[in-house]
């Protein structure tokens, strides 16, 4: 196909979800359109390909370095509002993978590949010559890099530097920069050759001076993301799907030749959904231990999906969207089973009751899990409001009841707007975004908002979070906060948590916030680099109180065997998201 005609499919499908930052603002944010963009392997020359909403670009080589974009801006991501004050804070829900970019773009910021996103957007398995640039500077607005929200990476292999410039937090996990800046507050790099080096968050006035930066050496436990390949020109399709790594080097997880000891599936067990699939043509041919693939759309589902075979992978491509069946159950139910994948997808609450999660891993509660073999969540997101308002009530967005999860980037969001306009008085309702009731559960590149108690909710034992973004719900009327943004059960012994941020903004009225971090009674608990930002709004009995003062006193720490390494309050006014 010829550049032109790829690049016209590909703009069409843009100028609807997307579209130039200098005359549109945040276009399609609530569309209902999905796309994926997949790429033979080859060298494609000189092409521009801009991601928006609800798309994803994909190479379809069995490495990174099959598929590859040489010169112009290559595959990219501009943040969706012109105006510095919004940026990218609302460039959510896109993805781009498996490739290789040479593109040479001189942008004002740096030369090289652009992808300026907030959250649920990952950038995975991309391989960049010259500069990777996360944020954005127009010189027709003003003064100053739009505002950034993100992020994450994995699997990032960049000769030239890694730019955050105005990005306020972001996880970059097994990944390789030449140089490497830092974000504005909270930034974290686990397994990452070339990271920076780590230290506390320092204030200078009320302005940060010193980020937070976290670095871990290796990934305790991962699975990468399973994805597409087409070696014979399209005329044959695999399911790749990578192998379990345990205490992972430093560095990018793939080769030339692919990942090491991955599982090449043929279509032949592999499903491919139309969109006017239903539930139960969905569910037939899970139970047949069948692999699915969801392609583009939005799918009104009217049970719960239901993985019950060890080893079975559900893949959506182009943020494919399950919404919340009205019987209640969750969008997706994993059995008591090892070695699930399920990834790529975006899970919505509709206009009625979801009683327990909207994803749930586990049935009975009790199942332990495998070390050698997880469960494996990569780049499920999900969302309670947005498209409009009205909907639920939710129990949690995520419940996890199994042992040994992996949970690989997820941004849970209870919207704080939508296509309607603002959030208020506590509309579409979700209790709580994570609920962890099972031991050995492992979280990387996590996100929870505005949740109406607590974000996340950790009960289960061993578990470890590296990044973690939060903000406590704008509307809340109360004069008191009474939950936090990360709590853990009383009863728990062991749990690590790298990298947290926990935000505020009390928009609609003066509230007194007692706590960010919640450990309660909990023992044995290890908390490096927690960061807690004032963004805006109303505050009641002082600045400290509006910034969630971590629960924890010096003598608590002794009684309790907590371990504080170092926290940092900032006081900021920034527009919000």
């Amino acid at each position: 196909m010829a550049n032109g005609d790829i690049e016209s499919i590909v703009n069409a499908a843009y100028k609807i979800n997307g579209g130039d930052p200098k005359t549109t603002c945040n276009n399609g944010e609530f569309s209902s359109e999905r796309y994926a963009f997949m790429f033979m392997p080859g060298t494609y020359q000189d092409l521009n390909i801009p991601i928006g909403y609800y798309t994803s670009a994909y190479g379809l080589g069995v490495a990174p370095t099959d598929t590859v974009f040489n010169g112009g801006k290559g595959i990219y991501s501009e943040e969706g509002c012109g105006m510095y004050e919004a940026g990218a804070l609302g460039t959510f829900w896109r993805s781009a993978e498996n490739f290789h970019t040479r593109s040479n773009y001189p942008w004002l910021v740096g030369t090289g590949m652009s992808w300026v996103v907030s959250q649920a957007a990952p950038l995975r398995n991309v391989k960049v010559d010259y500069d990777l640039l996360h944020f954005e500077y127009l010189s027709e607005f003003c003064c100053a890099a739009g505002y950034a929200s993100g992020g994450y990476d994995s699997g990032v292999d960049v000769t030239g530097s890694i730019k955050f410039g105005s990005q306020q937090q972001y996880m970059m996990r097994s990944s390789h920069g030449g140089i490497i800046d830092v974000p504005v507050w909270n930034g974290v790099f686990a397994a990452v050759t070339g990271a920076p080096e780590a230290r506390c968050g320092e204030l200078n006035s009320t302005v940060s001076s010193k980020s937070s930066i976290s670095v871990e050496p290796n990934i305790p436990l991962i699975a990468e993301k399973p994805y597409i390949t087409s070696t014979d020109g399209g005329k044959t399709f695999q399911l790749i799907v990578p192998a379990v790594q345990s205490n992972t080097d430093a560095g990018v997880a793939w080769t030339s030749t692919g990942f090491p000891n991955a599982k090449s599936i043929d279509f032949a067990n592999v499903y491919i959904t139309g969109t006017s699939d239903t539930s139960d043509i969905i569910n037939a041919k899970l139970k047949e231990g069948l692999n699915v693939v969801i392609t583009p759309g939005i799918y009104t589902l009217s049970d719960s999906l239901v993985l019950s075979h060890e080893n079975q992978v559900l893949l959506g491509l182009g943020l494919a969207t399950l919404i919340a069946p009205s019987n209640g159950n969750p969008c997706i139910t994993i059995g008591d089973v090892s070695g699930v994948r399920v990834a790529g997808l975006l899970l919505e609450a509709g206009h009625w009751e979801t009683k327990g999660a909207m994803l749930q891993v586990g049935t009975s509660g009790t199942f332990k899990g495998s070390s050698s073999n997880p469960v494996v969540l990569s780049d499920v997101f999900a969302r309670v409001g947005g498209p409009s308002t009205g909907v639920g009530p939710v129990g949690s967005m995520f419940l996890v009841q199994s042992g040994y999860t992996v949970i690989d980037n997820t941004w849970l969001w209870r919207a704080d707007h939508g296509a309607d306009g603002l959030t208020y008085n506590s509309e579409n309702p979700v209790k709580n975004g994570l609920v962890v009731k099972a031991d050995n559960v492992f979280a990387y590149g996590l996100a929870a908002e505005h949740t109406i108690e607590d974000n996340v909710v950790w009960e289960g034992n061993n578990g470890l979070t590296y990044f973690y973004q939060a903000e406590i719900m704008y509307d809340y009327l109360a004069p008191t906060w009474e939950h936090s943004c990360y709590k853990l059960g009383d009863n728990v012994t062991s749990h690590t948590a790298t990298g947290l941020g926990c935000y505020t903004f009390f928009r609609d009225a003066a509230v007194y916030a007692e706590k960010g971090i919640d450990t309660g009674a909990a023992t044995g608990v290890k908390i490096d680099k927690a960061v807690s930002v004032f963004l805006d709004g109303n505050v009641n009995s002082g600045l400290n109180n509006s910034l969630m003062m971590m629960v924890w006193q010096l003598d608590m720490i002794n009684v309790y065997n907590i371990t504080v390494m170092c926290k940092l309050i900032i006081i900021l006014k920034v527009s919000t998201h």
